[in-house]
């Protein structure tokens, strides 16, 4: 079947031959989600705690995802070798803080040769028995931003084929993927730690009142409006 120009059996020549692991070593897996900080920066090493437990349990989220068609099946992933994750926005509404983060997790399939070829590419062993996300990856109509695009595949189908626009894109995923690496920590605590700093580096430049010195030296009078802004009395907000 072609797909604009390059068959399916080119695209999967493409994966083993050029592409190299360039989009597979590591693995991302890469997942957006919300958290809520009650309280200004009080009790951060709880939450420290709860940030930690919620980043586990999205790395084991995916590496439950990621079996084998097999019966039974096997998993793709062990433990990620580094973890990214980043402050995406922050909102405040009083004392209440809310994140978007971005988790970037870098994993090593147990599939990958060291010579960087996919031992389960149904290239090599003529069926498919990947997850349906690896199998999607790379789907000839995929465009940016949505699900299975890859860069080298599109590089395929808009030079028709042409290995050096190929090979250009592979470089390019690579480099890509090492800067995201190279910005990540080995430990889920180290990524919490890195989180936590710039919740406290955005409360600093946009909400001083929110630091826990802060809020013990502008305490007003009970009567007064509480300095977290939200128009209730310091007695019956937090002055309680």
């Amino acid at each position: 079947m072609a797909v604009e120009g390059v068959d399916k059996e080119a695209l999967s020549s493409i994966c083993v031959n050029l592409c190299k692991g360039a989009c597979c070593d590591p693995w991302w897996g890469i997942v957006e989600y919300a958290v809520t900080k009650h309280n200004g920066l009080s009790g951060l090493k709880e939450f420290k705690g709860e940030l930690s437990d919620g980043i586990r349990k999205r790395a084991e989220r995916i590496k439950s995802r990621y079996v084998t068609g097999e019966n039974p099946p096997r998993h793709l992933f062990k433990d990620p070798q580094r973890c990214n994750v980043t402050v995406e926005s922050i909102r405040i509404n009083g004392s209440t803080l809310l994140i978007n983060l971005r988790a970037m997790f870098a994993f090593r399939c147990v599939f990958l040769s060291p010579e960087k070829t996919c031992l389960i590419h149904p290239a090599i062993i003529n069926t498919d028995i990947r997850p349906a996300r690896c199998s999607f990856l790379g789907s000839g109509g995929a465009r940016p931003g949505t699900e299975g695009y890859c860069r080298i595949i599109d590089a395929a189908v808009k030079s028709s084929g042409g290995e050096r626009e190929i090979i250009k894109a592979a470089e390019l995923e690579r480099k890509t993927s090492e800067t995201y690496y190279g910005g990540g920590f080995s430990t889920i605590e180290e990524a919490s730690d890195r989180i936590i700093g710039e919740i406290q580096r955005y409360c600093s430049e946009n909400a001083p009142y929110l630091t826990q010195t802060a809020m013990v030296a502008k305490a007003p009078g009970r009567n007064a409006p509480c300095f977290c802004g939200s128009g209730k009395k310091y007695k019956k907000c937090h002055g309680k």
